[in-house]
């Protein structure tokens, strides 16, 4: 693997998001800030604010973001204008700045995403009564052409979908699935071995973090495929955390049986092809996991034969549930990866 081979997964996971999301935050303000200043308001630092603050690392996400702020200004909005109406005029400007935000404080502690309600309800609080309304209008103006602004640079400057998104990270992690079931394997045949994660178990986790997060930030698409493929994704690395635990043990499962231990190796190196395959989205449907039914069979065969007391049935015990877990969930993602297909 050359060094370019070996850099590029750590530039699609970091410093390219990084300069996707400065470049964009950038002309989104700018562009922000020319469309204020023709039009000669008085708000480009809400408006400047709101298309800098919804970037997000996908198109999705930065939509999401822009109705979310949104929808939490024209709270905000009707909140405070709610507030100063209903109040006698005697009991001023911060008795209405105190209730505005006791308000949004409350709907933002039912809905997180709604906090930013309270610029809006803060710069109506603290307007005259008399020019409130259009003080709320112009500000929810500003915000809404902010958002605007701000999706339209994302739309348009170095895009990146979140089903993109998502589709990256779901093989960052089925190839982290991969090499933990070689490397679970490999134990297996040859050597028990203390527990130690590798760096392959943090990089599954971060990977499977951000393809949820990217699932979440989809817009305009059906979800449920996608979110079947993380749950199939997960049963088998769970089921590939059995063989894991069983390859711990003092006494390797396979030891002092080389059939068995052969059976396994075939086992490893085609079942690791398979999930590579899908990774890269390679796989042909003569790939099958016919390896892993006779692994399975040549298992129970030494497990009839071992001192069901002993160390070592106990271990082959746990490692042929774990094969037999992995073969459930390697068809069941077989089948959700083809169906989307």
């Amino acid at each position: 693997m050359t060094l370019f081979e070996k850099a590029l997964p750590f530039w699609r996971r970091g410093p390219r998001d990084m300069l996707r999301r400065a470049a964009q935050s950038a002309l989104a303000g700018v562009a922000a800030y020319f469309v204020m200043s023709s039009l000669n308001s008085q708000e480009t630092f809400l408006a400047v604010l709101s298309a800098v603050l919804i970037i997000q690392p996908s198109v999705g996400g930065t939509m999401g973001a822009a109705l979310t702020r949104l929808q939490a200004t024209v709270t905000g909005s009707l909140i405070s204008l709610g507030c100063i109406t209903l109040l006698p005029d005697v009991w001023g400007t911060s008795t209405a700045l105190a209730l505005s935000l006791l308000v949004v404080g409350g709907v933002a502690g039912l809905r997180p995403d709604w906090t930013y309600g309270a610029v809006a309800a803060v710069a109506i609080a603290l307007a005259p009564e008399a020019v409130a309304l259009e003080t709320a209008g112009a500000r929810a103006l500003a915000i809404g052409l902010g958002a605007a602004t701000g999706v339209l640079v994302s739309l348009l400057v170095w895009p990146d979908r979140a089903e993109a998104r998502f589709d990256r990270h779901f093989r960052s992690a089925l190839l982290a699935t991969a090499t933990r079931l070689d490397d679970a394997l490999e134990a297996a045949t040859e050597r028990g071995r203390e527990a130690a994660p590798p760096d392959h178990v943090s990089n599954y986790q971060k990977a499977l973090q951000q393809a949820q997060e990217a699932l979440g930030a989809v817009k305009l698409l059906d979800c449920a495929a996608m979110q079947r493929r993380l749950e199939a994704l997960r049963r088998l690395y769970n089921s590939v955390i059995i063989l894991d635990r069983a390859a711990e043990a003092d006494v390797a499962p396979l030891s002092g049986n080389s059939h068995l231990t052969n059976e396994v190796r075939t086992l490893r190196r085609k079942t690791c092809d398979v999930l590579r395959a899908l990774a890269e989205e390679k796989w042909k449907p003569e790939q099958q996991t016919g390896q892993i039914d006779a692994a399975l069979k040549s298992l129970r065969a030494a497990l009839a034969e071992d001192d069901p007391r002993s160390e070592l049935h106990q271990n082959r015990n746990a490692l042929a549930f774990g094969l037999h877990e992995v073969r459930k969930a390697l068809a069941e993602l077989i089948d959700v990866c083809q169906s989307r297909t």
